[in-house]
Parts: structure tokens; sequence; C-alpha cells
């Protein structure tokens, strides 16, 4: 056996009589010893915290199937009759992802360190940025900002007795809007494929010019930070 294997074993041996040891002391402890019910409270908090962490892993997953199903509904619009009914769908669409997922997020992480979940949820709000940014830019030709954006995950619920009411935030981190922006630029791609495609060379133009201004703001933003 080689000196690798022999202190593997070793090691394992080592580890299999600190588990056994471990595990007669906490039999030999009482019902009421502090120690023992001091981790028990940390395995009921790391529990509570297991399972929140579910729930938004959950969340993010429905908000990022709707958000790709409205970003193909509004790659669906190719005439200028059809782009308002489309629009106007999309942003109901949208405006449900807000009152629902987006807000129970925010009440799942009310009164929680607000990173702490951060990786649960990064995908679906990078999708809704995308879906979000997209839907304003075919509509008013702008890309909705950050601050804007922010003000819409802000939400008024009453308490219990319904005689106070306090404001749950959804915490929208900075970096999933920048990639969510970054991500936009691959659905204007698209776009501008599908314009030229059907003989509309202005808004094949018009997304082009967008992904120069988003690379241009990007390149700003590298050498600012």
């Amino acid at each position: 056996m080689s000196g690798r294997g022999k202190f593997r074993g070793n090691r394992n041996r080592k580890q299999q009589t600190l588990s056994s040891v471990a595990r007669e002391t906490a039999y030999a402890l009482s019902a009421d010893s502090p120690i023992l019910a001091m981790f028990k409270s940390a395995a009921v908090q790391l529990n509570k915290r297991q399972d929140r962490h579910e729930r938004l892993v959950k969340l993010s997953r429905d908000i990022t199937i709707e958000s790709k199903r409205i970003i193909f509904l509004l790659h669906s619009s190719i005439t200028k009759e059809s782009m308002e009914k489309v629009i106007s769908e999309a942003n109901n669409r949208l405006q449900a992802l807000i009152d629902g997922p987006i807000k129970n997020i925010g009440i799942e992480m009310h009164n929680c360190p607000a990173y702490l979940h951060w990786r649960a949820v990064t995908a679906g709000f990078q999708e809704f940025v995308e879906a979000k940014t997209f839907c304003s830019l075919m509509e008013n030709g702008v890309i909705i900002t950050f601050h804007d954006l922010s003000k819409q995950f802000e939400y008024i619920e009453k308490d219990e007795n319904e005689a106070n009411e306090k404001t749950i935030m959804t915490l929208l981190p900075h970096i999933d809007y920048m990639l969510g922006l970054a991500d936009l630029t691959g659905e204007l791609m698209r776009k501008a494929i599908n314009s030229i495609a059907s003989g509309d060379s202005d808004e094949c133009f018009k997304a082009c010019q967008n992904v120069r201004d988003l690379y241009t703001g990007f390149l700003g933003k590298y050498y600012i930070c």
C-alpha cells in the first residue's frame, strides 16, 4: 500500500472513531442539557433556512419559465398591427409576475439577510429583467431603468389585525439587472433577424442601434468601475 493510501486509511479510521465518540456523548446527555438544546435549536434554524431556500428556488423557476414565454410572445408580433395586442398581453403577464412570485420572494425574505438566498433567485430575476426591458423597449423605445423597476418591487401589506400597514420590498440586485440587460442583446439580435426577414428594415436598424448603445453603456460602466 502506498503512503497516500495508508494516510487515507488512518484518516478514515480516525473519523469513524470520532463519530462513534460523538454519538456516545450525545446519547449520554440528559434531555434537559443546555448543550443538546443549543444543537436542537441550531438544527431547527438550519431546517427553516433550507425550506425557505427550496421555496425560493421554485419561485425563481416559475419566474424564469413565464419570462421566457413572454419573450417568445413578444417575438411573435410580426406586423405593427399585432404589436399593440402582444405588448398589452405581455405587460399583463409581467405584472402578474410582479404581483405573484416576485412579491412572494419579498415576503419570504422579509426580515432575512438580503443576500443570503441570492443564488436561489438570481436566475429568475435575470430572466424577468430581460423580458421586462425587451417589452419596454418595444413599447416605448426606451429601456426601463433600474430605479423604476425596483420601485415596482415595493408592496404595501397589512398586518394580521389589518390595523397597520408595512412596506415589503423585493430586493433586485444591481448585478441581476445588468446581467438581464446583457441577455437582452441576444433577443435584440433575434428581433433584427426576424425584422429583416419580414422586410422591415427600420426595425432591424433600430435593434442594431440598441445593441450598439448597450455595448457603449457597458464599456462606460467597465471603465468607471
